[in-house]
């Protein structure tokens, strides 16, 4: 009988703690980081900027287009857009290249840019979007204090340094007007934060681009040692037709 009267005495504990349980609020987890940067800006800001270049940018490059081409008419280019995915990609894969390289990321630019004139680049890549503008994004690194933008460069042992992109725009420039019968200074090194940073002339990069629809990273160049972090080919509205944007 006590065996018993202990059994049914568990039970009942057990039938209020169920009941108490489930008599309780669910709790939403708390995501990891509730504070805003410093840098949003309300909608109404967002729109005024909208606007302004609306009114201030968009008749300038649409009448300038038009008078370069004056077979068509010309949509300026309002926004451009990556998948969230191809985002998260992209930034895994500039911290793996940076970790190999024993650099920090600093920052990232966002450089305005225009796509040329034409069907193909000098290299013989197509271009999607003639005339119409564009970003690149490229990471920084700290270099004597200053950020600057870089790549990185594949080593022997698997790893990585870095290149600084001003560094080898100068040297391919360099070599450029050597092959044209001007002096060239040769190589170009400098001292970094961090690791050892090296130019070479005439130097080949590999040009890795993210396709925003398929979100693959595919080599555009081949022959070259140096794998490029700068991000390009976003989806750009217009071209035509012309939708309506979040802001219109």
């Amino acid at each position: 009988m006590k065996t018993l009267s202990k059994l049914n005495a568990c039970l009942l504990g057990l039938l209020t703690l169920v009941l108490l349980t489930a008599c309780e609020e669910p709790q939403d987890p708390q995501p990891p980081n509730t504070d805003p940067p410093e840098q949003i800006i309300s909608v109404g800001q967002a729109k005024e900027m909208f606007d302004s270049y609306s009114d201030r940018r968009v008749p300038i490059i649409k009448r300038f287009e038009e008078m370069e081409d004056t077979t068509q008419a010309f949509n300026p280019t309002r926004f451009g857009e990556y998948d969230y995915q191809t985002v998260k990609q992209y930034m895994d894969f500039i911290e793996s290249e940076a970790a190999l390289a024993d650099v920090e990321i600093g920052g990232l630019r966002f450089y305005l840019t225009n796509y040329p004139a034409s069907s193909t680049f000098s290299d013989g890549t197509e271009v999607q979007y003639p005339r119409q503008n564009s970003f690149v994004l490229v990471p920084t690194t700290a270099v004597n204090g200053v950020q600057k933008g870089f790549i990185t460069r594949t080593t022997p042992d698997g790893g990585r340094t870095i290149v600084l992109i001003e560094d080898l725009v100068q040297e391919q420039q360099q070599n450029f007007r050597q092959q044209n019968g001007a002096k060239d200074t040769g190589l170009n090194t400098k001292g970094s934060d961090k690791g050892q940073l090296v130019t070479i002339v005439g130097a080949k990069p590999r040009l890795l681009f993210i396709n925003p629809l398929s979100g693959a990273p595919a080599v555009m160049q081949e022959g070259g040692d140096d794998v490029s972090l700068l991000l390009n080919e976003s989806n750009l509205r217009p071209p035509p037709p012309n939708p309506d944007t979040d802001f219109d």
